[in-house]
């Protein structure tokens, strides 16, 4: 038996260690929230913006009806406010200390710990754009200990290890259970979320509650699940933005297809026609579907794929197949951010995003993109967006309801 192994004379071994960039697993695509358009400016208290929906109306046979029943265009004047957004990262002194040049590690911790929360405040921000203003992530199927099982599998990439959580036996968020918990491990294949412990959850989790990241319900963007809902707006009941959209929904909250039978495919092109009989330069241009239904309906239609510059300042080579309608031809786009059960179909440049400073920014007021903490020996920085979307021809959105199984 030999007497020197590689345990009994370990101290004798250097470490050796990655030269190779680490890769980022937390990086994913933002398809439409990376193309549709940002806009800076969204100072004062809030923001208005005209929509014209209506023509004058003083057309007859004869000159004395068309002149005693005239009456003028028909348009809305929107107010829209500003939502936040934030995120905070603390970073411990010494650990920033050693962490300042490469041999003491792979990063600069404040570099990497700073970027990052400003990519999953944009992750947070794309997320928010297809959605209403609760910020609702997922739905609970069943519970076995920690272990939360979603209704929809999908939901499950909605989730990420750290993220607090609250629960609500109401949609809204709105009256959320006390406590809080946080994640500490996703199974996206599994559709399963695992908490660090569900009864920091007064009365725990419970089946059929609704799961946010806490904080969250209510200040979401009016994303386009507010903006272009499913169900019409209803006379008389409707307030959005200060507005009744139900006077005339189509072109005031955009169209709508609620028929879970239809393939994807058939379903936005079915939308496509409704828009474009709206009124002239109408016809939609680009679609957006959840990657599965994106490959359902490319397989179905034995499509080729083709990629497209995704706008900015970088190529992202976006994936894409053509849809042709008699109210013309248009690219649908494969979007992670977009729900399972929805479609959803617009033209370029008739909604963008409008937003106060960068989106999102550091905070440096004063000059410090860090401060130091007061009662620990770190520093503390601080990132925020204020934003929302506006729609400056909401008769140009569609949606659509897609079975998911």
């Amino acid at each position: 038996m030999s007497g020197s192994t590689l345990s009994t004379v370990a101290f004798i071994y250097k470490r050796e260690y990655s030269t190779h960039q680490i890769a980022d697993l937390t990086l994913r695509d933002h398809v439409w929230w990376a193309m549709i358009n940002k806009e800076g400016g969204f100072g004062g208290d809030s923001f208005l913006y005209p929509v014209r929906y209506g023509n004058p109306q003083g057309v007859s046979g004869t000159f004395a009806r068309a002149r005693a029943n005239a009456k003028g265009t028909k348009g809305k004047q929107f107010r829209a406010l500003r939502t936040p957004k934030f995120g905070v990262v603390t970073i411990d002194g010494e650990a920033a200390l050693a962490a300042k040049d490469n041999k003491g590690a792979f990063f600069n911790l404040v570099t990497m710990e700073t970027d990052r929360v400003l990519e999953e405040l944009g992750d947070s921000l794309a997320f928010d754009f297809y959605r209403d203003t609760t910020g609702l992530r997922g739905r609970v199927q069943s519970i076995v200990g920690n272990v939360l099982t979603l209704t929809d599998p999908e939901d499950a990439r909605n989730f990420k290890e750290g993220m607090t959580l609250i629960a609500d036996d109401t949609i809204t968020g709105a009256s959320p259970r006390v406590g809080t918990t946080f994640v500490i491990a996703v199974d996206e294949d599994g559709g399963t979320v695992e908490v660090d412990d569900i009864t920091d959850i007064t009365g725990s989790i419970q089946v059929n509650d609704y799961l946010f990241r806490d904080g969250d319900p209510g200040f979401c963007m009016e994303g386009l699940a507010v903006c272009t809902p499913l169900s019409a707006p209803v006379r008389g009941t409707d307030s959005f933005r200060g507005e009744d959209r139900g006077v005339n929904p189509n072109r005031l909250a955009g169209s709508r297809l609620d028929d879970t039978s239809l393939d994807a495919e058939v379903a936005l092109g079915k939308l496509a026609i409704k828009i474009s009989k709206i009124g002239k330069s109408r016809n939609v241009d680009q679609a957006f579907l959840n990657p599965t239904q994106f490959f359902n309906a490319a397989q179905r239609l034995n499509a080729k794929v083709e990629y497209t510059d995704g706008g900015g300042t970088a190529n992202y080579g976006f994936q894409y197949i053509m849809i042709h309608t008699s109210a013309g031809s248009f690219k649908v786009f494969s979007d992670p951010d977009c729900p399972m059960n929805r479609g959803r179909c617009s033209r370029d440049g008739s909604q963008y995003i409008k937003h106060l400073d960068g989106l999102p920014h550091i905070i440096d007021l004063d000059g410090n993109p860090m401060l130091r903490q007061n009662e620990e020996n770190g520093v503390e920085g601080r990132i925020e967006s204020f934003c929302n979307l506006i729609q400056d021809d909401p008769a140009a959105q569609g949606v659509c309801s897609l079975a998911t199984s």
